[in-house]
């Protein structure tokens, strides 16, 4: 029977997870879109839900055997994508009312006072802005959870169960990520700058994640072969960890998507007196003089990339850019038309 939005509660998860591990139903995933809706209403947060799912796994793949525990562990992982895919829209919906009420209250107290008219401007740039770093960066871990299901559900049907702890480890890192995005998503619509929680990171490390998902997101379906160059094991800088994976995160999905299909691109890493160099070069579509001066500019878009690939909002770089002067670095580009794009990322050595 398909439950109302009245008729379902927080407490409902376990058994609606248990529903669709075992009937795989439409009823089923109509009620976690009933549940999601109820989470952003009760004000529950991502690390509330992706808690609450794991609390109701080990109930739910009770009793079942333990070839049926790996696909139903894929299964499950499926409806907490599906949750927190309609989580994220509804969260939207709901941080776009609150914001749209709050600019509609300052444009009628901008009729007594101008300054106020002004900063509601301001206040709708800056959601607009906010709402599209985020939708942006959100692409990648979905794409990541997607690939690593993908995979999961292709090694259970081959019978290849050693396989899926690996494939299921790299989708909770990515759910963990989108889950630490979401969280953000909140922060910014406080209208307040992002929060760098940074300390000693091993940068070939991130790189390294970085690559992973990558390919997971789009580099082994344009057939591109992807490599790592350079050993700076152990070099390390005080940096904050989902920065430096949103700044080269954002660096391999341009390189991948402004790459045709069958092309390389190549991730280097080196030393250079106290700087830690990290290098995304690509084979791809290059960028001429003029389009390379404005290519860190908020919303900017070079004419050549707009042919290529219609979709794009033009705020990765200009949010690389920013990521990384916020760490004391600095980020250069050069290219050659046709003859693809070599982007660097110098960050300051952190002396022991």
């Amino acid at each position: 029977m398909v439950a109302t939005h009245n008729q379902l509660s927080a407490e409902d998860y376990g058994p609606t997870l248990y529903q669709y591990l075992r009937t795989r139903s439409e009823e089923a995933l109509y009620n976690a879109s009933l549940l999601s809706q109820i989470f952003v209403e009760s004000g529950l947060g991502p690390e509330d839900i992706i808690a609450l799912h794991f609390e109701a796994l080990g109930p739910a793949l009770e009793g079942m055997p333990f070839r049926e525990q790996g696909r139903a562990i894929g299964d499950a992982h499926q409806f907490l994508l599906e949750i927190m895919i309609v989580y994220g829209i509804k969260h939207k919906e709901y941080l776009e009312a609150k914001l749209t009420g709050a600019i509609q209250d300052a444009e009628l107290r901008a009729i007594r006072e101008r300054e106020r008219a002004v900063e509601a401007e301001r206040l709708q740039r800056a959601k607009s802005e906010i709402l599209g770093v985020i939708a942006h960066e959100l692409r990648t871990p979905i794409s990541v959870i997607m690939g690593r299901l993908d995979l999961a559900s292709r090694s259970l049907s081959r019978g290849e169960i050693e396989r899926l702890p690996s494939h299921i480890k790299s989708a909770r890192e990515a759910l963990d990520r989108l889950s630490r995005l979401s969280a953000d998503l909140v922060e910014a619509s406080r209208n307040e700058p992002p929060k760098l929680q940074r300390a000693p990171l091993e940068l070939s490390s991130i790189a390294a994640q970085a690559c992973s998902w990558a390919r997971a997101a789009g580099a082994s379906a344009k057939n591109i072969e992807l490599t790592i160059e350079g050993d700076i094991a152990g070099a390390r800088v005080n940096a904050d960890p989902d920065a430096m994976l949103s700044v080269f995160g954002n660096l391999l999905s341009n390189a991948i998507r402004y790459t045709p299909i069958g092309g390389k691109v190549v991730v280097r890493q080196s030393l250079d007196d106290d700087v830690v160099w990290v290098e995304v070069a690509d084979t791809g579509i290059g960028m001429t003089p003029e389009v390379q001066s404005r290519v860190f500019e908020k919303f900017y878009r070079g004419p050549d990339a707009r042919e290529f690939e219609t979709g794009g909002l033009g705020l990765g770089l200009s949010l690389v850019q920013q990521l990384v002067q916020a760490h004391d670095g600095r980020v250069e580009v050069e290219s050659v038309p046709g003859q693809g794009s070599r982007f660097r990322v110098g960050l300051p050595l952190l002396q022991e």
